[in-house]
């Protein structure tokens, strides 16, 4: 048994067989990769990373099993599944991940499921006693009920992850009443529930998201430097710097250098984004800006491909050369948890239904969602009415 001190957890108690499958190199190389990417230029000390992360889910999915009333052996499985959820995460996580999309279709899940199902990762839990198939499917969502706790609507991976965003970046929104919604919930054949004395915790939390999303998630400062690095990585990947799988094998510090070595288009991004030399915003439209075309722009970001074709059309029409020009679609908010069932005197409804504020949230999220155009030369004036006109002409 061994002792790991966590900030925000207090003390997590791990198992020899649980050390076991940490110390595997596929999971000791989530140390080197940070949760947040490029966030930590807005906020200097949010360097921490998928490993802190992801023993942080390890011990809330505990604290959910035991909650629900999970048997023993069902509650190290997903204890463990949460443990490796996040296995499948390239360096700078969501970059390696649109990046990649240019060329195949690709999810972190995908890889999640590939290295627990083969790599060191799965001779440790096969050495355990551990079915790295059953883990895999639990990981990556595909396990009802249980997997709901690392992968569901409401799950271990999020309210880790809002509580640490919130204590390293010092951003006081993404709080959480954990304990409270421990209480209030409830594992059924559909999957968690919420009993709806919980309701208030689980707006609480969502309230939490749509905070932490404007100044942390989706700030112009980030997303601007991972548009960068996402172009960067995508001249490498064309040039055959490295292939798709070798890239989500590697960590922060090893793209940089690969790409360093490599030359060209992709090392001149890097340069600029080591020197926090960013690109400038030169457009924000909105959803009401896009009125009937906003579900054609919508669906850019799932097709990379039409993207940057948009991408490179608004480049030429501005005079500009290659990777001067960025064009970003963020994705919404809340997609899965508005969708947590709420059980109302025995009945199951989704929040939304049941939330009046659930619902406000949903809509309100447009109010922070915003189609960026980013330059690094040019006349930004210019450059914003070239591009109002390409893109409001869909």
């Amino acid at each position: 048994m061994k002792i790991i001190r966590d900030p925000i957890h207090g003390n997590l108690t791990i198992s020899r067989d649980e050390l076991q499958v940490l110390d595997a190199p596929e999971m000791q190389r989530l140390r080197r990769v940070r949760q947040l990417g490029f966030v930590y230029f807005v906020y200097p000390s949010a360097t921490h990373s998928r490993f802190e992360h992801s023993l942080g889910a390890f011990h809330i999915a505990g604290r959910i099993a035991e909650a629900v009333g999970l048997e023993n052996d069902e509650a190290e499985q997903v204890k463990l599944a949460a443990l490796l959820h996040d296995l499948g995460h390239g360096p700078y996580s969501h970059s390696s991940e649109i990046a990649s999309n240019f060329f195949k279709k690709t999810t972190h899940e995908m890889y999640t499921s590939k290295i627990i199902r083969k790599s060191a990762v799965s001779d440790a839990l096969k050495d355990t006693g551990h079915n790295p198939d059953e883990i895999a499917k639990i990981a990556t969502g595909r396990k009802k009920p249980n997997s709901d706790i690392v992968s569901g609507d409401i799950d271990a991976d999020r309210m880790d992850y809002l509580m640490r965003d919130s204590y390293y970046t010092g951003a006081a929104y993404g709080i959480v009443d954990l304990d409270h919604l421990l209480l209030k919930l409830m594992m059924t054949k559909q999957g968690l529930v919420v009993d709806e004395e919980g309701l208030s915790a689980v707006e609480s939390m969502l309230i939490a998201r749509y905070l932490m999303y404007p100044a942390v998630y989706s700030h112009k400062t980030s997303r601007i430097a991972d548009s960068m690095f996402t172009n960067a990585l995508i001249e490498c990947l064309q040039e055959k710097a490295f292939t798709i799988d070798e890239l989500f094998r590697m960590d922060d510090a090893e793209v940089f250098q690969k790409i360093r070595s490599h030359g060209g288009e992709g090392e001149n991004l890097l340069d600029s984004i080591e020197r926090r030399d960013l690109h400038k915003a030169a457009l924000r439209l909105s959803k009401e800006d896009f009125g009937k075309s906003f579900e054609e722009i919508m669906s850019l970001k799932s097709d990379i491909k039409n993207l940057k074709k948009l991408e490179a059309e608004i480049t030429e029409e501005c005079g500009l050369e290659r990777n001067e020009l960025l064009l970003d679609v963020p994705p919404p908010q809340y997609t899965k948890e508005v969708k947590t069932l709420i059980s109302d005197s025995g009945k199951l409804k989704k929040l939304e239904e049941f939330s009046p504020l659930v619902k406000a949230l949903r809509e309100a999220q447009w109010k922070y969602w915003n189609v960026g155009v980013y330059a690094s030369a040019g006349d930004l004036e210019k450059v914003s009415k070239k591009a109002k006109e390409i893109l409001l002409g869909i």
